[in-house]
């Protein structure tokens, strides 16, 4: 099908707990000397203007990330939200007030982490948005970028050199076939690579459509494994994507700890 565009939902609440956790993994991977790679499946663009038509006509973004970044002052000294607004203020070089020019998803987050010899796989199978991922990234010789199935790719291209990393599985579940299949990459990429850092994103939806149990049904019995969520109203079949979760595998030591105290401080400012 392939209409998934991000620009309609960059900078949403599913976003914030995507990047504060891809943030927070990516810091512990820079605190050894050792280098790492980061692979992301499903990329899109990797920046997006949340000032554009795009993101104003769903309104997703007002909802999500801007309400972060219109306190910013207040939530600079928080731990892990701080370090992501820092992020964002240093991709807008001039001071955007209301609006942003410049929102880093998924692949800017992980080229901001690379140190020289880390390096990072980026994979992107839409034909439009990899044309704009490669304009974006093709200067950064750390970075290699794949027109494929992520699904594939996730499997194919695992385990990576070096061995230490992660990969970020984020499908757009355009089709009910994606619910099961990023499941299945999942469990053969950790058959792989056991002993890489795994994070998938799901979607929490209503009653009738919920994937989140299924999720950690088939992914939590994993031995080392956590599932962290970020809910912002009630469960309703009315109401769509209610929330999101990430599920990680062999996540980094107390990472869930420091990712739900931010989520704890910013959980009011992103509810319904």
């Amino acid at each position: 099908m392939l209409s998934y565009r991000h620009a309609y939902h960059a900078g949403n609440h599913a976003d914030v707990l995507k990047h504060l956790t891809l943030l927070a993994i990516l810091q512990q991977l820079r605190n050894k000397d050792k280098a790492f790679v980061g692979i992301d499946t499903h990329c899109g663009n990797g920046f997006y203007n949340l000032a554009s038509e795009p993101a104003r006509k769903t309104g997703e973004a007002a909802q999500g990330f801007m309400r972060l970044w219109q306190r910013r002052e207040q939530l600079q000294n928080v731990d892990l939200v701080g370090d992501y607004l820092a992020l964002v203020a240093g991709v807008n070089p001039v001071d955007t007030g209301a609006t942003i020019g410049n929102y880093p998803g998924s692949p800017a987050i992980m080229q901001s982490q690379l140190r020289e010899d880390d390096r990072v796989i980026l994979m992107e199978l839409h034909s439009t948005e990899i044309e704009h991922l490669r304009d974006n990234f093709k200067r950064d010789p750390r970075i290699s970028i794949h027109h494929r199935d992520g699904f594939e790719g996730a499997v194919a291209l695992t385990p990576p050199t070096p061995r230490r990393g992660l990969l970020l599985m984020d499908p757009a579940y355009e089709n009910k076939a994606d619910y099961q299949q990023a499941i299945k990459a999942v469990r053969a990429v950790h058959r792989r690579w056991p002993t890489g850092i795994i994070t998938l994103w799901y979607p929490m939806l209503g009653q009738s459509r919920d994937f989140s149990s299924l999720v950690k049904q088939k992914l939590g019995t994993v031995a080392d494994s956590v599932s962290i969520e970020l809910t912002v109203a009630p469960q309703s079949d009315e109401f769509g994507m209610h929330g999101s979760g990430m599920m990680i595998i062999n996540p980094p030591w107390q990472l869930a700890e420091r990712v739900n105290a931010a989520l704890n401080r910013i959980r009011p400012l992103l509810q319904v």
